[in-house]
């Protein structure tokens, strides 16, 4: 039954396939009937001729030599000013986006940009520049806005809650924008390049055909202009029109290439040490010494002390806003105390959050390897998400987006509880489990601590006792 139902699936998508291709080509051939008759009623040439006369010209054009120097120099000219514009697009909306006085002071330049006409702007580069580089300039001045704008959106789009999640695990630079920054503002820059590839081509050709050139698209439209061919002047234009189709799949097609660069990088390694081998680090000492904190006009936590020795384990328990989230976001570095201190030695920290800190495009497995700071760790945290989500062998090789409010938590168990910190901090860790799977996290969060110190806050009365630690309550 499920074979003859993937067949016809298969089937359908194929014959929707055929469909669609036959519909599109119906389209293209009722343009050119519409072209064919508008040259008949024309009837001349000089002014409009048909799909065959164009179709000719094109033909000629590509068996000569000539034709193909045109195009290389062109294209060399658009291509320099679209990756130069590029790059310093992204540069500046990045520095704009992080500073609001560069944001500031580009504005006026960018509404100037925007607003000139392309061939006011053309007349001035070929005064101070000349034809040849006046065509990247032009190119330039097209490209650069787009890409600031998205390089601007991206930053601001950016999730906060994972710039914590990879600040709380030292996520080295590098990997962070190879596996988080740049899938995130891959969307942003696919949008701009398919607009700015073909401004660029459109503005390239323009600037060529004012300043002329010499091997250049550009000049030779404007001989086939000079001459009244228009066959020719068509079979050019449909020329630069392929020309800014190939070049706007070529671009998209690498930016997201590039953006399916994590799941090269966190690609399973071969373990460099045992996987079963115990976190052994020493437990880290925490004091907090009359601390304070509010929102606002709100204290939740007012003149707060306590004292954790190393391998203790402490359980906050309070109701919702009593401050045990602040508490750990305190002791966790995400948060300064209004007042009083707050001292961690030695200070290196895992954690589980409040609310889920997973990628939703990458696996379990990918997200266990990013906080991971070799092969051992993400050996470690594979072997306790299976043994956290024994019934699902192969759940780690799914998206996250996929996967249950349970999975993913014991997901981020087990990454917190790999990491080869001295402290350990668990936030609400065993929310969405059921009983059972409760117990099972309970009793593997004690074989993986070891004797590294644990603060965890939450709300289920049973949660100290499992995890034999002292419960503090917060009022």
């Amino acid at each position: 039954m499920r074979k003859g139902t993937a067949e016809g699936d298969r089937g359908e998508r194929e014959g929707g396939g055929l469909r669609r291709v036959i519909r599109r080509a119906a389209i293209i051939l009722a343009w050119l009937a519409l072209w064919q008759m508008a040259a008949l009623a024309v009837g001349n040439a000089l002014l409009l001729c048909g799909p065959a006369e164009a179709a000719s010209a094109l033909v000629r054009n590509l068996a000569d030599p000539a034709f193909w120097t045109a195009t290389a120099r062109s294209f060399e000219r658009i291509a320099l000013g679209f990756a130069a514009a590029g790059a310093l697009g992204l540069t500046a909306g990045a520095a704009a986006a992080r500073w609001a006085s560069v944001r500031d002071f580009l504005a006026p330049l960018l509404h100037v940009v925007k607003s000139t006409p392309v061939v006011c702007v053309i007349a001035l580069l070929l005064v101070g520049a000349g034809s040849s580089r006046a065509t990247s300039l032009v190119v330039g001045l097209v490209v650069a806005p787009p890409f600031y704008f998205a390089a601007l959106e991206a930053r601001g789009a950016r999730d906060r809650a994972l710039d914590e999640m990879l600040a709380v695990f030292a996520v080295p630079r590098l990997r962070r924008w190879t596996c988080v920054r740049w899938p995130q503002a891959a969307p942003f820059l696919r949008a701009a390049a398919k607009t700015a590839v073909g401004m660029a081509w459109k503005a390239g050709v323009a600037a060529e055909l004012i300043g002329l050139p010499a091997r250049s698209i550009g000049e030779h439209i404007y001989l086939a202009k000079l001459s009244l061919d228009t066959a020719d002047i068509i079979a050019w234009t449909v020329v630069v029109i392929a020309l800014g189709w190939l070049c706007e799949k070529a671009v998209v097609a690498l930016i997201d290439a590039l953006a399916r660069l994590p799941h090269l990088l966190l690609r399973e390694r071969p373990a460099t040490t045992a996987p079963d081998a115990p976190v052994s680090v020493p437990g880290a000492r925490v004091r907090l010494c009359g601390v304070a904190k509010s929102f606002g006009d709100h204290y939740v936590l007012d003149g707060l002390s306590l004292d954790v020795e190393p391998g203790g384990r402490l359980c906050a328990m309070a109701p919702s806003g009593a401050g045990k989230t602040t508490l750990l976001r305190l002791v966790a570095g995400l948060e300064q105390p209004d007042a009083g201190t707050v001292q961690i030695q030695p200070a290196s920290v895992s954690m589980v959050f409040q609310e889920s800190r997973l990628i939703e495009e990458l696996t379990g497995r990918e997200n266990l390897a990013l906080a991971a700071r070799d092969c051992g760790e993400r050996a470690r945290a594979a072997r306790l998400a299976a043994a956290l989500i024994p019934d699902a062998p192969d759940l780690l090789d799914r998206p996250v987006a996929q996967l249950s409010g349970g999975q993913r938590r014991r997901i981020e168990l087990a990454r917190a509880l790999a990491r080869d910190a001295s402290l350990v901090i668990l936030d609400e860790p065993f929310a969405n489990l059921d009983e059972a799977s409760r117990e099972t996290a309970a009793r593997l969060t004690l074989q993986a601590l070891g004797s590294r110190t644990l603060i965890i806050a939450t709300h289920h009365p049973d949660t100290p006792e499992a995890l034999q630690a002292q419960a503090l309550s917060l009022n």
